[in-house]
């Protein structure tokens, strides 16, 4: 260890407020809790004390570890999640695997982005219903599909071109194959809310090495910096400094080395913190079933690894409390609660300013989602006590 390693980690000891293990206060339960620690503010100290804070070798380290982890050849970060999709989709039109115009099926529950994303790269979101049991698209589909792997929950459907959005579904998995590496490309966000957290980034996976070149080119600028093929690029166009040769229309999309700093100490965490959080989950659902109230939860479905990111739950339709006053009772004890994504879509007022968009077939659940569900936080940080928390906060709510 260098000196100023070693300096970095003493001051960073010896004030550092954040304890990624810690729990939140007692009696109450908040949507996240911190997933950082000492390694990681260390590492990005560093950065920012080597000067070397933009794009650099320790966004590639995480990269790298993202790619074997998911069990891809290729893992590239971007700023965001939502860059994630916008670059994912943009990426199929740029090397012809999509045209402008086509369509792609969107679960109607799902986040804003995964619906703009699509009209912003040139082709047509067509919402489709969920199923009532994972509350992510099922089933086979003959269309493009983005399956989002909603609040941690692994989708199980197909596709001609199965695309990923496992933006908040870390470590999920059908069978023994984790999401992001089902398709034939998937995107995680990295927020500060995550599982894992950068503070701001996002991921795109494949297995297709011509296609992660064109996501290497489309997220800074266009050009061929970081590309693979570059050397075959700057040969077919010697009068352009290979410095600044853009082989494509970009964006400059790029993450930090500041948030690379944080991910390479995150992967190693990741399983430890699933484990937990599957855990709480698991008793979360059968200790809510036992209370007989107007309430249905959803847990775990056979052949899947959930990953329990969140914690949904749906008001019964003859509940004589509405979502409203239940979410406002948990909130007055303590319980943070959230819609579930961005609930049904289709009923957004966005939704009739996205080019082309429409609906294929009733949105019966995410009708019902729209209106009657919800959802707490779950967190590596939570066991038993906020379990409780939940389970009493229920009660009172319905008077039991």
């Amino acid at each position: 260890m260098s000196e100023r390693q070693a300096a970095i980690d003493a001051l960073v000891a010896g004030h550092l407020a954040v304890d990624p293990m810690a729990p939140p206060s007692p009696g109450t339960l908040p949507l996240a809790m911190p997933t950082f620690g000492p390694e990681e503010v260390a590492e990005a100290m560093d950065s920012l004390l080597s000067g070397w804070v933009t794009m650099g070798r320790k966004v590639t380290a995480f990269e790298e570890a993202w790619a074997r982890y998911v069990g891809t050849d290729h893992a590239v970060m971007v700023n965001s999640g939502s860059s994630a999709l916008l670059v994912m989709l943009t990426a199929l039109v740029e090397t012809g695997r999509l045209s402008r115009g086509d369509e792609v099926l969107v679960p109607a529950v799902s986040w804003s982005t995964d619906l703009f994303a699509v009209a912003q790269a040139g082709l047509v979101p067509v919402l489709v219903d969920i199923d009532a049991d994972s509350l992510c698209v099922e089933g086979a589909h003959d269309r493009p599909l983005i399956a989002v792997h909603l609040l941690g929950a692994a989708s199980r459907a197909t596709a001609p071109l199965l695309l990923e959005d496992a933006c908040g579904a870390h470590g999920a998995r059908v069978g023994d194959v984790n999401v992001g590496a089902r398709g034939f490309a998937g995107v995680f966000s990295f927020f500060f809310s995550h599982t894992l957290s950068t503070i701001e980034g996002g991921m795109i996976t494949t297995n297709d090495a011509g296609y992660a070149d064109a996501l290497r080119g489309l997220r800074a600028h266009g050009w061929v910096r970081e590309r693979t093929d570059r050397a075959t690029i700057e040969a077919a166009h010697p009068e352009i400094d290979p410095r600044f040769l853009f082989v494509s229309p970009g964006f400059n999309l790029r993450p930090t080395d500041l948030a690379g700093a944080f991910g390479i100490h995150q992967v190693p965490r990741l399983d430890a913190f699933v484990a937990t959080r599957r855990a709480n989950h698991a008793r979360w659902c059968a200790a809510i079933d036992a209370l007989g109230l107007p309430l249905r939860t959803f847990p775990e479905l056979p052949g899947t690894t959930h990953a329990a990111f969140a914690f949904p739950m749906l008001v019964d339709v003859d509940s004589p409390l509405d979502r409203k006053a239940l979410c406002e009772r948990l909130e007055s004890r303590g319980i943070t609660t959230r819609p579930i994504s961005g609930s049904n879509l289709a009923r957004q007022p966005a939704f009739t300013r996205v080019p082309g968009a429409r609906v294929d077939g009733p949105l019966t659940v995410s009708d019902a989602v729209h209106e009657r569900g919800f959802f707490v936080g779950n967190s590596h940080a939570f066991g038993d006590a906020q379990g409780q928390v939940l389970v009493d906060g229920l009660k009172a709510a319905f008077g039991r």
